[in-house]
Parts: structure tokens; sequence; C-alpha cells
């Protein structure tokens, strides 16, 4: 791309690497001038100096005093002018901060001189979206059946049972509380640290996630723990994890066990009464009919992904080599949102996906950021908006689908910075929705679609395990950040 001169800036972008652009800018002497004579005016105004009169200060006195600070407020003001300019004009989509090139304390604005610097930023990819009526995409057809419901029915007597607390070993399905520390690197200093952390027990052989992270063994590590007991958990840092301090770093928690809880399901009978209901038959055809919703709610989910992963197939991209805090965050909270809105999952299900995620391959982190690329262009594509009462309407969806309050889960989803990114995810959602409309759809029996598909499972609603875990209301939600492998002591 070719330098354009503006009004102001003299602005030159340039290829820096795979989905990468070095931004070159010149900040004319005149604009130097006038920026420097406007701050100098605007001091003279608003300083007073003992002997002068309010705005009779002598210009030289005051670029003497405050000389450095005006120059550096001034260049710090025309550098940010003219990024956001280079925006505009290049119709650049930055995926993070620029990072200058060259050290930024060396650019110095002096009267009637030129300033010149250059900046690095990663940027949304470009490409061309192939045509959209030769994809057919397969809708597994799925019925509700006596045996879908009952198992909902077991659900949700765990979902709104009662806590009791543990006296001798955690089992399956408990939960362990207490504080938690997070050390790097053998260091002497506490990274993080947090007086309430929860840890779910997961069956003996099975995973978990403490702080985040997923752990292959937990289920053998804290099996049979008591209150009282100290677990150590030591991992590498996950490559994909948010915060680049815990990247590839030694990681080492401290979880002590303050109280160790279980939930105590509901009779039918209570279960029904706690929803209103008159009889068992009444709750049964109450949660057949959520259930056929949340059917047709994975069907729309099932459709979607085939659409983008088909379009991902035959669309080639240029995807940033350097994967930025920023992006790994956003990518995590997009996949939390996406569960939590799916209904099947509870919000503790939905941490060990994302610790799962966190602690994936490389690879696997940059299918979903491109496919995030495409659900971009196609939203742009599409032309697709989102209004406020699509958003509060979604919040209220997956407080329902939680237990909660829509104000209660507006309030969780804010201290969890999640907001803005149900807007984020109604829109792909939408955009992904047309795409679907504009391709090829087929009914098939479930089995054809798994065998077409090459996977196991159901777009069915999911069968639940017996035993289960539940938060109280007053459990604080933990930061997430750390961990692996441990050794237990009694």
């Amino acid at each position: 791309m070719n330098a354009t001169a503006t009004n102001q800036y003299n602005i030159s972008v340039e290829p820096a690497g795979p989905a990468r652009v070095k931004v070159s800018i010149e900040v004319p002497a005149e604009t130097i001038d006038s920026k420097l004579s406007s701050a100098v005016g605007m001091l003279k105004q608003q300083v007073q100096l003992p002997g002068f009169r309010k705005g009779k200060i002598p210009t030289h006195i005051l670029e003497k005093r405050f000389g450095d600070s005006i120059k550096q407020e001034a260049r710090n003001e025309l550098i940010a002018e003219a990024w956001n300019q280079a925006r505009e004009e290049h119709d650049l989509k930055p995926l993070g901060d620029p990072e200058p090139v060259g050290d930024p304390a060396e650019l110095t604005l002096e009267i009637g001189k030129p300033l010149e610097f250059a900046v690095e930023v990663e940027v949304m990819p470009t490409f061309e979206l192939p045509a959209f009526d030769s994809i057919e995409l397969q809708k597994p057809i799925v019925e509700v059946t006596d045996e879908h419901i009952e198992e909902e029915v077991v659900r949700q007597t765990i979902r709104h049972g009662n806590l009791e607390d543990v006296e001798g070993g955690a089992e399956e399905g408990d939960s362990l509380i207490g504080p938690a520390s997070v050390v790097l690197n053998d260091g002497e200093e506490t990274f993080f640290k947090t007086e309430q952390t929860r840890i779910s027990v997961p069956s003996a052989d099975g995973s978990g996630q403490v702080l985040g992270v997923h752990i292959d063994d937990l289920g053998k590590l804290v099996t049979g723990a008591k209150v009282g007991d100290e677990i150590v958990i030591t991992t590498t840092g996950p490559e994909e994890h948010e915060l680049e301090e815990v990247r590839g770093s030694k990681v080492a928690i401290t979880f002590n066990v303050v109280q160790s809880v279980r939930v105590k399901p509901l009779t039918n009978e209570e279960l029904f009464k706690l929803f209103g209901l008159e009889n068992e038959d009444a709750l049964k055809e109450q949660l057949k009919l959520a259930l056929e919703l949340r059917r047709d709610q994975d069907q729309a989910a099932v459709l979607r992904k085939q659409a983008v992963d088909q379009i991902s197939s035959l669309v080639e991209m240029e995807l940033p080599e350097k994967t930025t805090a920023m992006q790994a965050e956003r990518d995590l909270q997009r996949m939390r949102t996406e569960l939590q809105s799916s209904g099947k999952l509870s919000l503790d299900e939905v941490e060990a996906e994302v610790a799962k995620a966190r602690s994936g391959s490389a690879e696997q982190s940059k299918d979903r950021l491109k496919s995030f690329f495409i659900l971009s262009k196609l939203a742009e594509h599409f032309h697709v908006s989102v209004g406020e009462h699509e958003v509060n309407a979604r919040i209220a969806e997956i407080a329902m689908q939680n237990g909660m309050r829509p104000e209660e889960m507006r309030s969780r989803l804010a201290e969890q910075g999640q907001l803005s990114q149900i807007q984020m995810v109604v829109r792909e959602d939408k955009a992904a929705d047309q795409l679907v409309a504009a391709c090829t759809v087929k009914d098939v029996p479930l089995n054809e679609w798994q065998a077409a598909q090459g996977i196991e499972g159901s777009a069915a609603p999911k069968k639940t395990k017996k035993k289960s875990s539940k938060k109280t209301s007053s459990k604080k939600k933990t930061k997430k950040k750390t961990t692996k492998k441990s050794t237990k002591k009694s």
C-alpha cells in the first residue's frame, strides 16, 4: 500500500507478516508547531505564577518551566490522533494494541521539524467468502422420549437439591471448598491468592479443573480428601493461557480443604412442588417442552457449526503468528458464553470445558480463531446488527437455564467481563443462521448424521449422572489462573 497524504499526517501501511502490518507515520512540522503553540496557549490561561497576572505569563518562561511535560503530552496526543487516522484511512481492524517500532522514549518534538515513527499490529486477515448455495448440511432428527424426560427429572432433582456437609472422604460429585495460592517458577512471592475456591470432585480416574486449568488425574488427587487436608498441585502453565506470565511457567497451587459438601437430591414430589405444579405428570409435561426447545436449539447449533466448518475448509487465510493475551482471553470468553447459552451444562461444567480449551493445542486455538474471523466476515456480509433487547433476551435465557434471576445473571456476567461477549455471540449466531438459510439443509436420522460426522454422541438431551454438586449462592466466583499434577498431604 502506497503512502497517502492527508491534511495532518502522512501515512503508509505495508505487510509485516501473516495478518500483521507495519504503519509508518510522519507528522508534518507545521502540525507539530500548531499543537505545541496550542498547548502553550492553553497552559498560559490555566497557570498562575507569582509576579504575573493570569494569562500574561511570557511564553519563554512557560516553555522553560513546563517545556518537557508540554512536549511529552503533545507527542502522545499526536501519536494517538495519527493512529486513529491510520485505522480509519486504511480500514484497519486491529486485533490488539499497536506495538512501537523502536524506543518510544526517543521520540521527541522539536519546533520546525517533522516527527516520524512506526508501529506494527496484528489485524483481521483478508479473505473472500465462497458461494453458499453449493454447501449441503445435515440436520439430525431427534425425538424427545420418555427416557430423556426421566433423565431430565433426575438432573433437576440434583440441580435443585440441598447441600450437606461431608464428614468422611470426598466422593464423585462432591465439592471441596477452601483457600488456594499460586506460585510461579518456584518463586518466593505468591502470584495469585484466593480465600475461596472450589474443586468439583470427578470420578476416581476422571479429569477436572482447578483455577481454570484442566487436570487429567484430578480424580486420583482429590478422591477421599477430607476437611483439614492440604493438596499441592504442580504443572506447566498452558501455552494458550490468557495470562502471558503463566504460559510455559512452572506452576504450583496449594489448596486447603476447609469444607466438603454433597448434594442431597430432591424427591420428585419436592421437585414438582418447587416448580408450583400439581403432580409429577405436569412436571414431566413441562420438562418435555423444555427438552424439545433445547433439542431445537441443539439442531440450530449443529447446523451453524457444520456451515462454518465447511466455509472454513473452503477458505484460505493467513492467521496471526502471535496469539496475544487479549486474543486468548477473547477466544475463551466467547467459548464460555456459547456454552452457557446452550443450556446443557451447569456453570461448573462450563468452566471444566473452558479449562480443557485453555490447556488444548495451539492448532485447536487456531481453528477457533479462524472460525471467529469467518463469523465476523459473515456478520459484515449479511449486515447483521444486534439490539439491546436481543442481548437482554439472551441473558434472560441463560439465567433461566441456570436457575437464576436475569438481574443476578447480568451481574455475574458483568463480573466475569462477559457482557460484551453476549452481544458478539448473538451477532455471530445471527450471521451463522443467515449462512445456514443460504445453504441446502437435509433432514437425516441421528445415527446417519453421527456416521457422516464420524463422531459419537447425540443431539438429544444430555444424560445426567446420578451424583452431582451444586454451588451455594453465597460462594464467590474464583478467578481463573493455573495448575496440574499433585501430591496430597494429610
